[in-house]
């Protein structure tokens, strides 16, 4: 009864074999987010020669290796940061929690923690030049690294981005022992062929096919670009140095471009959004992501030395807390992320497929073609984004009931915000994050709280650490058990950057560009039973048949049934609205309404009862 989602449960067990034989093992069961419990690690006491030649004796020994190196980073970095190292060295983020996962996504450096050919290039190349240093061999040093890359294979659990950095290695390694000039087009494409050979299902890898586009466009296009950017040579020094920062500063912004372009059609398909500040934060932490992942082995090496290993850890621990607070201020930036879900992008998919075929026919007789096709898709984005913009969109409010909790979904273009009438817990978060996901909104503008409930601190940390809230609205409080909430709420807003404002009664909360909220219009009326929305032409008015006031006059209501006794008749005959929409429809069988009008119950969509009104710009 107390497993949690998310909990890790450790424990000894005899595990029958197919011989009959029931080795004591050590079982790790992973509790998921939809609450399935599944083994994640089996290992035994076996010993490593005995399970190198046993079956599944790889990966057990990679699984020991991996966790040996978990346990060691941990325990000089901490949790957080060495979960960020794992990431970073083995690719293993397993470990790192969603809001900082989020985050990196956002900010579009999720590549850095996917072991790939800058992993190789930076930890190979680092050996590669030591030992050139030393004068050895160019044959010798080939091996040497061949031997090495297997290793950090091992590391990284044989990760198909790995597999694919490491096999072009070997194609250029064997071009060279075979005194044949070597290609890295070519290199890129047998690699993929012996990865697909091997592991045949890895042709839908998300992993590998993102590696290969982006390896593909930094193989094709960034040489050309490269080549146009001169190398200073007759500027004096003084100002020699700045022009190679500069020239060096631009190749980056060039290469996240070119990166970002060749993966586009791959995050529209998968993810349904691109991040605008991908170049931003890859600029601000490439060279030091860079220091980041040398720096995590030599840690691991000479930790136990007295002072350099101190001032390694101190070293290592500074970088990535200048990587998590870089990251975590670039997701942040405002519309950081652009939503790719709209119903337009049939068109975008129709505009790269022309600007495909248009490639085909020219058979790139300049190389500079390679980029029709992405072009035609991001200036169809742009035409069909500000014509939905424009004229097609319109601001609406979305009723959610949800098992008698109450909330409200405000849309306008990319404004997403929230009225949360309920009583908090997993459901409200489900029901957020659902219509986020299918609405054109990667973020939400306003939190509004219109009470306080012991389960609203868990619901809102679930949502802030999935989703970017950027700032948070909360009553004030009016009792001790209120003030309690309400800065449990403040700690976790406080932790994911939120913004945070504490509004009084007839304040007036903006949520949108046409949009606004009155949670509160008189003194008279209990928090969280009167809410209204408007903006300056219509309003769309929430409250519960005890409090709703016969003298007004109502564009639209909907009377909830949150908290309303379930033996009364509540007599509303002179109800002024135009449109009245009931909650349930047991609710409806206990209000008295005036003939004639339009009243209507939601329908039930899913698990939910919904209601959706649209309101002109």
């Amino acid at each position: 009864a107390d497993v949690k989602s998310g909990d890790e449960i450790y424990g000894l067990a005899n595990i029958e074999n197919r011989k009959g034989d029931k080795p004591e093992q050590l079982l790790t069961l992973y509790m998921d987010d939809i609450e399935n419990c599944y083994v994640r690690h089996v290992s035994d006491s076996k010993g490593v020669i005995e399970l190198l030649f046993s079956r599944d004796g790889i990966e057990l020994l990679s699984g020991r290796l991996s966790d040996a190196i978990k346990s060691k980073l941990y325990g000089l970095l901490g949790e957080e940061k060495g979960a960020l190292a794992m990431g970073f060295f083995t690719g293993d983020r397993s470990d790192i929690s969603s809001d900082i996962t989020r985050d990196f996504r956002r900010a579009g450096v999720s590549h850095l923690m996917a072991v790939s050919g800058s992993h190789i290039a930076i930890l190979l190349g680092g050996i590669e030049i030591i030992l050139k240093k030393l004068s050895v061999h160019k044959s010798i040093r080939c091996v040497a690294i061949t031997v090495f890359s297997l290793i950090f294979l091992f590391i990284t659990g044989f990760s198909l981005s790995a597999c694919r950095s490491v096999f072009m290695l070997y194609a250029v390694y064997l071009g060279y022992f075979t005194y044949e000039d070597s290609d890295a087009i070519t290199s890129l494409f047998v690699a993929v062929a012996i990865i697909v050979l091997i592991f045949p299902f890895s042709i839908v890898d998300l992993g590998l096919l993102m590696s290969m586009l982006a390896t593909l466009g930094l193989l094709t296009v960034y040489p050309m670009l490269e080549e146009k950017i001169s190398y200073p040579r007759k500027i004096k020094k003084p100002f020699r140095y700045l022009v190679i920062f500069l020239r060096d500063l631009l190749l980056i912004i060039i290469m996240t471009v070119v990166a970002n372009i060749f993966l586009l059609p791959i995050i529209w398909y998968f993810f349904g959004e691109i991040s605008l500040v991908a170049i931003l934060c890859n600029i601000l932490i490439t060279s030091v992501s860079s220091a980041f992942l040398l720096a995590v082995p030599l840690m691991m090496i000479w930790s136990e030395l007295p002072f350099l290993g101190i001032a390694l850890t101190w070293l290592t621990s500074g970088i990535a807390g200048v990587i998590l607070n870089t990251v975590g201020v670039c997701s942040r930036i405002p519309n950081a992320t652009v939503s790719l879900k709209y119903g337009f992008c049939t068109y975008i998919v129709v505009a790269f497929a022309v600007g495909m075929s248009i490639l085909l026919i020219v058979r790139l007789r300049h190389k500079m073609f390679v980029l029709l096709p992405f072009a035609c898709a991001v200036v169809s984005f742009v035409i069909c984004f500000s014509v939905y913009s424009l004229w097609i969109s319109k601001p609406s409010v979305t009723y959610i009931n949800s098992d008698d909790n109450e909330i409200f979904i405000v849309k306008d273009n990319t404004h997403f915000s929230v009225c949360d009438n309920s009583t908090g817990g997993i459901g409200i978060y489900y029901s957020v994050t659902d219509e986020l996901y299918e609405s054109n909104a990667t973020e939400i503008k306003s939190f509004v709280f219109t009470h306080y409930h012991s389960g609203h601190p868990i619901a809102f940390e679930l949502i802030s650490k999935n989703i970017i809230v950027h700032t948070l609205y909360m009553p004030m409080p009016t009792t001790d058990a209120e003030a309690v909430y309400a800065e449990k709420i403040r700690i976790v807003a406080m932790e994911q950057g939120t913004e945070v404002v504490i509004y009084d009664r007839d304040d007036n909360i903006v949520l949108s560009d046409n949009i606004k909220l009155r949670a509160l219009i008189s003194k008279e009326h209990s928090v969280g039973k009167y809410i209204c929305f408007w903006n300056g032409k219509k309003n769309i008015v929430y409250t519960t048949p005890e409090y709703c006031d016969t003298n007004s006059l109502y564009d639209t209501l909907i009377l909830g049934g949150h908290g309303t006794s379930e033996e009364k008749i509540y007599d509303l005959g002179l109800l002024k609205a135009e449109n009245i929409y009931i909650s349930s429809q047991s609710l409806a069988e206990r209000i008295r309404l005036p003939f004639g009008k339009n009243i209507f119950v939601p329908q039930k969509v899913g698990h939910d009862y919904k209601m959706t009104f649209e309101l002109g710009k």
